[in-house]
């Protein structure tokens, strides 16, 4: 088989996938070249201040159209509970443009109820920010105060969605 019949046939299966959510998901995005989707579930809620609403829609997007994959922003309710899933694992994205290190860490903190978390920002400098934070917490971390960590990742601007902490950085 060619490796466009290949293609051809992933990106049917990502079409057939994409249309066998049911009612109580809206389909919202798909990428005819990558078979990257969003679908978003009802109770879904988008925060309507802050940006975060907005930042999560955006890193959607990216995470569908340059790196194929199928997200799915999960329902939320009165617990905290993770904003996406795909590849099988739970993500929180956490948008940190203004954000202090302070509130990084909180962050960080607060995205225990996921497997991982997202960090997303359009000014670079942050990422000075955001690695301190990590280094921070995993000394906590490491020294038990804290009982986990979630796998920690930076999306860019290009959608490259980079490992700072976890599964290969570090040890969980």
């Amino acid at each position: 088989m060619s490796l466009v019949a290949v293609k051809s046939e992933i990106i049917k299966a990502a079409i057939q996938r994409y249309n066998s959510y049911g009612s109580e998901w809206e389909r919202a995005y798909f990428d005819e070249l990558s078979g990257g989707f969003n679908v978003y579930h009802k109770d879904h809620n988008f925060a309507k201040k802050g940006g975060g609403g907005k930042a999560e829609i955006i890193v959607g997007k990216m995470l569908a159209k340059y790196n194929g994959k199928q997200v799915e922003f999960l329902p939320e309710g009165e617990k905290k509970s993770p904003d996406i899933k795909f590849d099988n694992n739970t993500w929180d994205i956490k948008y940190v443009e203004k954000a202090s290190e302070h509130r990084m860490r909180d962050a960080i903190l607060d995205s225990r109820k996921a497997d991982n978390a997202i960090f997303y920002f359009t000014d670079e400098s942050k990422s000075v920010l955001l690695n301190s934070a990590i280094v921070r917490e995993v000394g906590r971390f490491l020294k038990g105060q804290t009982s986990e960590i979630p796998d920690i990742y930076m999306i860019d601007n290009n959608g490259l969605l980079k490992l700072l902490w976890g599964k290969t950085k570090g040890t969980k």
